[in-house]
């Protein structure tokens, strides 16, 4: 078996007829199967599978529809000669080139289970408290509305619904994976049940690429979905504990207390317990994958193992001093951010100031908050902070090679760029993702019309106070939305032929205090925006906000124009 060359892996671009086909009997087949599966739904069809005399045909329609989608999604692999998520049986000595390292492990998602789990145990739990019925002859009395559904329904079926998604997911999603490096290529095998895929990666094309456990991504909507039923329930469970026809058993709050406790540690699992993570980007293409190893022995050697068949582990010589280059001198080696923290358990504290004082804003304000607020504390934690010399930074001016490298207890990050053009440490904005958009736009909006709603109804000096005070919370909100959004901060900036990247750093402390750090960079403020390169998104971020609030003015303005 011989290396390929240059000329050879650009041929492997090029389309194969075979899999042009291969793509529409995978379309016409999944979509077959999920006509099935949904026929089979709506038609009651019934398999006779029971257990303890419960039927499993809805379970088995569920199956044949995710079945089907599988099928389907394989419509969208590539239809080139190199593999990418090719349905193939392949051996590592049978693969393209030598193998020079290899990392072999077994992926399943326990964290997922175990919430499953949870959230499974607390629709039962519900059930057998609460159970189904619906109408005024409801055991412990209806929810939503007088005559309606059992608490169940609002507290426990919800719950189910979604432990039982998870459960599909942590039963579907293990896989062994073999993954392999050789000269050329990096090789993605994963072996899952009834679909071994390969995925095959010139290792000339990647321009950058990370591996971490700390991605938060898309598990920050657990807390927009969970948060409302555990906020609603110890909202109900709380007072019933003062009213004295709830006693003496308190049935119904402390059932909501416990189904709390439980949705809590489910949300704490789903949000603070990640899983690996991987990005791969090059020119053409971005390969990612999550996946939850687990080894039997030297689990805490998997990363360092990982990040070496990554070859984005930097690979400090001995007697080299950490971020010993010229270029990164004045980058400190433990990463300490305090503004995401403070702006969120501000957020934090400010919702549960009004969710029990019934003061200055209303819920949907309150409700933004409190969530808004979770995210930037979990954002803080797994982004702002390294442990000691946690921070490594190394950039070989020669091959044009940046390694990067972040620890902070169990939290790992790594970074590694190819054929860098360009590497400096300056100012910039910080990145703004979906969730940043939901909290900063729900914020501005809904407490912009609640404010102009007050000022218009206050005829009394109580409540001019009170409009006093709350206008006064809205431009302190106002005034900390601007500096995370608008305030640049430190970071790395490399460019590759196709890729801008910026990670956030902490610099040497020069000022006696950390106070005066903050204080120099708000008075910089102003000169840094105005930078040439820096004015036209730090104008667009301004207009962004401007017009977030304008919006809601003028919301609230035609609103009372149509209301008198």
């Amino acid at each position: 078996m011989s290396y390929l060359n240059n000329e050879e892996i650009e041929k492997l671009k090029l389309t194969h007829p075979k899999k042009r086909i291969l793509r529409f009997i995978f379309l016409f087949t999944g979509l077959f199967i999920m006509f099935l599966g949904f026929l089979f739904l709506f038609t009651g069809f019934d398999f006779e599978i029971t257990l303890e005399g419960f039927n499993l045909s809805l379970f088995v329609d569920i199956l044949i529809i995710i079945f089907g989608g599988i099928i389907t999604s394989k419509f969208f692999i590539t239809p080139y000669y190199i593999r990418e998520n090719s349905l193939t049986i392949k051996r590592m000595r049978d693969l393209r080139e030598p193998i020079e390292k290899f990392v072999k492990f077994n992926s399943i998602t326990l964290t997922r289970g175990i919430a499953a789990l949870l959230l499974i145990s607390v629709g039962i739990f519900s059930f057998l408290i609460f159970g189904d019925d619906i109408g005024h002859e409801v055991k412990y009395g209806s929810a939503v509305f007088l005559g309606g559904p059992s608490w169940f329904y609002v507290t426990g079926l919800p719950m189910l619904g979604i432990g039982l998604g998870l459960l599909i997911y942590f039963l579907l999603s293990p896989f062994r994976g073999v993954f392999s490096r050789s000269k050329n290529f990096l090789f993605f095998y994963e072996i899952r049940p009834a679909f071994p895929w390969l995925t095959e990666i010139p290792r000339k094309d990647i321009e950058v690429l990370r591996y971490q456990n700390n991605h938060a991504g898309p598990k920050l909507a657990w807390i927009i979905i969970m948060i409302p039923f555990i906020v609603l329930q110890l909202m109900t469970a709380i007072p019933l504990f003062a009213a004295e026809r709830a006693g003496p058993e308190f049935v119904l709050s402390w059932t909501f207390v416990v189904i709390s406790i439980l949705d809590i540690l489910a949300l704490i699992i789903l949000v603070m317990f990640q899983q690996n993570y991987f990005e791969i980007a090059t020119k053409e293409r971005l390969y990612e994958m999550w996946f939850s190893p687990v080894k039997l022995r030297k689990q805490s050697q998997f990363k360092e193992d990982f990040s070496i068949y990554l070859d984005c582990n930097p690979n400090l010589r001995d007697g080299e001093e950490l971020n010993n280059s010229v270029l990164f001198s004045d980058v400190s080696t433990t990463n300490f951010q305090l503004f995401n923290l403070v702006f969120g358990l501000f957020l934090i504290i400010f919702a549960i100031v009004m969710l029990t004082q019934m003061v200055f804003f209303g819920p949907l304000v309150w409700w933004v908050s409190l969530m808004y607020g979770l995210m930037l504390f979990v954002k803080s934690l797994f982004y702002d902070f390294g442990s000691k010399d946690g921070d490594i930074l190394q950039f070989d001016e020669e091959l044009k090679k940046f390694r990067f490298k972040r620890l902070f207890y169990y939290k790992f990050h790594y970074v590694a760029a190819n054929n860098v053009e360009s590497i400096n440490v300056r100012k910039w904005y910080r990145k703004l993702d979906f969730f940043d958009i939901f909290g900063i736009s729900g914020l501005l909006v809904f407490m912009t019309i609640q404010q102009v709603e007050g000022w218009v109804i206050a005829d009394t000096m109580g409540l001019i106070i009170d409009n006093l005070l709350s206008t006064s919370l809205l431009c302190v909100v106002i005034v900390f939305i601007i500096i995370y959004v608008c305030l640049p901060i430190d970071v790395v900036e490399f460019k590759t032929a196709s890729i801008t990247y910026r990670i956030p750093i902490t610099l040497d402390l020069k000022e006696d205090h950390l106070i005066n750090k903050y204080l120099k960079n708000l008075k910089v403020f102003p000169k840094e925006v105005l930078k040439p390169d820096m004015k036209k998104t730090f104008l667009v971020r301004m207009g962004f906000i401007g017009a977030f609030i304008i919006g809601a003015l003028i919301y609230i303005a035609i609103y009372f124009a149509f209301s008198f």
